[in-house]
Formats: structure tokens, C-alpha cells, sequence
């Protein structure tokens, strides 16, 4: 079988990737993915297909694909990733997927701070309330934003319900020369512009907001 192989690239560009990784890379006939990741590989001979809003073209392309195909994701293709549109419209054992460090991972790693406790939301698309009903909860939480359900437009949804008991790191840019994490709370994200690239990790400190704040820990 023709197997297509999703690869997660990692935060620190191609030195990320594992020797198997970039074997299959540089031996692909047809490498897809967004401009980011594409860019990571500027040497490469073969056929390349840019990842955008089209992604019906993307499956077209791997329907008729004829040799080695590679298709490069971020962190891990199934979390909050390309893997699940792609399983979604072609046969599960036509794929092999070969993950990485999701930035969700790195992000908890570099504020130390442990996250098989936390829920894990997504705001790309969805409508922002939904995300903060998952957000509240819970004690812990580690979210992917978009442009318009930004770090900031959650921070103002919170503090609307009287819950911006969380301390926050905003974590953008991980892995780039210009990475920045900015430990906060939840009024302090008002003040910030956030770069398109991040990940916001907001712990729960207390319930209720001024007179009427109580430890989530109970004491």
C-alpha cells in the first residue's frame, strides 16, 4: 500500500524532526503542508502543495497521489490537529502518523508545570462561550486561540462571569527566535496583544472575584 505519512514537525525547526522523520521527508515525492512548515525545507526537490483553506484540494492531491507522499503537521497531527480532517475524508489505514512535541507539551514544560490534569481547548472556529464553559469547569486549562477568540476576548468573557480567579502564562511563538511567555492573570491579558502563534495556560487560584474570592483549595 501507498501509505501518506503525517509528520509533526517540532518547536525547534528541522532539528525536531527524528532521523525517520526526515528520511521519509527527503525521500517524498509530494510534500504538503502549511507555509510555516513547507518553509522549514527550503531545499527540497520534489512536488510541494501549500496547506490553506483548501482543504478539499488536499484531498484530491492524496486521492491521486502516485509515489511517496509526506504531509508535515504541528507537535502531534492528531491533537487539535490536520489528522482528524484527513481520517475523516480517507481510510484510516491508508495513514501512519509519526508525532512530535505538541506546543501544548513545551508550553506546560517551560512554565514546569504538570498537565495530565488539564482539559485541553481550542478556539479555532468555535464559538467562544462553549470554550470558556470548558475553561471554567475545570482547574486547569491549556488553550489554542485564533485572531478573534484571542487571549484577550477570553479574559473579557471571564471576568463578564466573575471567574478570573486563574493565574495565566501566555506562551506565543514557542520554539522561535522570538518565543515569549508572559505569567499574568486574567486582567492582565487585557493589556496584552498577542501574537497569532500561542498558547494560553490558565490555572485556578481562587473562586469568585474581590470580597467574594474563595480558594479553590478550600482553605
Amino acid at each position: 500500500m501507498n501509505r501518506i505519512y503525517v509528520v509533526g514537525a517540532g518547536v525547534a525547526g528541522q532539528e525536531g524532526f527524528s532521523r525517520q522523520a526526515l528520511e521519509l521527508i527527503s525521500s517524498a515525492d509530494l510534500l504538503i503542508g502549511g507555509e510555516r512548515q513547507l518553509a522549514l525545507f527550503p531545499d527540497f526537490k520534489g512536488q510541494t502543495l501549500t496547506v490553506g483553506s483548501n482543504l478539499p484540494e488536499v484531498i484530491e492531491a492524496l486521492n491521486n497521489r502516485t509515489g511517496r507522499t509526506v504531509v508535515l503537521a504541528s507537535g502531534d497531527p492528531l491533537f487539535f490537529g490536520i489528522g482528524r480532517y484527513l481520517l475523516r475524508n480517507l481510510p484510516e489505514e491508508e495513514f501512519e502518523f509519526i508525532p512530535n512535541v505538541s506546543s501544548v507539551q513545551y508550553a506546560f514544560a517551560k512554565i514546569r508545570q504538570p498537565w495530565d490534569d488539564a482539559v485541553f481547548v481550542s478556539t479555532h472556529g468555535r464559538p467562544l462561550k462553549a470554550a470558556v464553559d470548558r475553561i471554567v469547569a475545570n482547574d486547569k486549562a491549556a488553550v489554542l486561540t485564533d485572531e478573534r477568540n484571542d487571549p484577550a476576548a477570553i479574559a473579557h468573557e471571564l471576568i463578564d462571569r466573575g471567574r478570573e480567579g486563574y493565574a495565566c502564562w501566555l506562551c506565543e511563538n514557542l520554539g522561535g527566535e522570538d518565543e515569549r511567555i508572559v505569567e499574568t492573570d486574567v486582567r492582565g491579558l487585557l493589556e496584552i496583544k498577542a501574537a497569532p502563534l500561542n498558547v494560553l495556560i490558565l490555572v485556578k487560584q481562587f473562586e469568585g472575584e474581590g470580597k467574594d474570592r474563595r480558594s479553590w483549595l478550600g482553605i
